[in-house]
């Protein structure tokens, strides 16, 4: 292991924002107050974020599919509210937060719906902030909130009580995976690029610490699983503007294994939110406006760009099931609240 920068003030500059924005904290379900603007958490401090098409490196392999189902639009959320990551729930229903602090719920009954509003959806709970969503077998929702105060860690929402802070974590707490296997959170902190491990208690523990999953501006983002196993964690913003798949075996004590690059390129370059169907990894390159599919043999193709209606994705998540072809797509779309929504594609099999 190298030794760790000694500054970060790029990613400093890009997220110090979030911890001005002075969000109300838990009133158990009650409605937020809407904030002015919310910042892009893969803003890297140098320039404003963007949400216009970025044309990738000229070693991006990605091309368009052909045959590609249409994007519709499962949720409008607009206004000043932005969303930005989802998880489903062991009822089928759809959880997303919401960066302005709350988290949401379609019913399953609903979930193949179009043209929902916020007032056709569930408000389970208000906190400071919300931006990875994770729902464990139990029915408890997990939130990571990066408020840059002591407010920051992740928080428990109960199916029959209020939202409260399981485990207070410096930096930008960001994604989390629930590890069913071992009944804890694998968490990604994107500022320090590590993992931590959360058992449903509260205790905290560093599960992997990698140079790799930091980065002088964004690193350690999405995190995700795959029916082998190991473990995925994105990297948002590598040197070169490239982003990065690093693969995790789990060992059977639950401890990390050797990571390996899964893939490392200009085509998800803006890795955010990540989820696994068949070998392959979906990954919602944010700033490029677009879902990319990987493959294990390196091969990259487009699931989805800007042409479909996508603004800033941050996040990617398949049904389970029977339905397992419907992919839903969050557009984080900061610099264009209005476009604030969570899609729903078909990608067959």
């Amino acid at each position: 292991m190298t030794q760790r920068r000694a500054t970060r003030r790029r990613f400093l500059m890009g997220c110090s924002a979030i911890a001005s924005v002075g969000l109300a904290g838990c009133t158990g379900g009650d409605e937020s107050t809407a904030t002015d603007s919310t910042p892009s958490p893969t803003d890297d401090g140098d320039a404003e974020p963007t949400t216009t098409t970025d044309e990738p490196p000229a070693t991006d392999t990605a091309t368009a599919t052909p045959d590609q189902e249409a994007v519709e639009t499962l949720v409008s959320v607009g206004g000043d509210r932005v969303p930005e990551n989802m998880a489903l729930g062991p009822d089928g229903g759809l959880y997303f937060g919401i960066t302005a602090g709350e988290v949401r719920r379609v019913p399953a009954a609903e979930t193949g719906a179009t043209g929902l509003s916020l007032e056709d959806t569930e408000q389970i709970a208000t906190l400071p902030g919300a931006i990875g969503v994770e729902a464990a077998p139990d029915g408890t929702v997990y939130v990571a909130v990066a408020t840059q105060d002591d407010q920051a860690g992740v928080w428990e929402i109960p199916l029959d009580g209020d939202a409260a802070q399981l485990v207070e974590m410096g930096g930008f707490p960001n994604d989390i995976h629930y590890d069913a296997d071992q009944e804890r959170l694998l968490v990604t902190e994107s500022q320090n690029g590590v993992v931590y491990a959360v058992t449903t208690d509260g205790e905290r523990s560093t599960w992997l610490d990698d140079d790799r999953l930091e980065t002088e501006s964004f690193g350690a983002n999405g995190i995700t699983r795959d029916a082998d196993g190991d473990i995925f964690v994105a990297v948002t913003r590598a040197p070169e503007e490239t982003g990065r798949l690093l693969r995790v075996p789990v060992e059977s004590d639950g401890a990390a294994g050797e990571p390996s690059m899964f893939f490392e390129g200009g085509a998800i370059f803006g890795a955010d939110g990540i989820t696994s169907r068949d070998g392959d990894i979906y990954v919602a390159a944010n700033s490029q406006n677009r879902v990319v599919r990987v493959t294990a043999d390196g091969t990259t193709d487009v699931v989805a760009t800007a042409d479909n209606g996508l603004v800033f994705p941050s996040d990617v998540l398949f049904r389970t099931g029977d339905q397992q072809e419907s992919l839903f797509i969050c557009n984080f779309a900061n610099q264009s609240p209005e476009d604030g929504a969570i899609l729903r594609t078909s990608v067959p099999r």
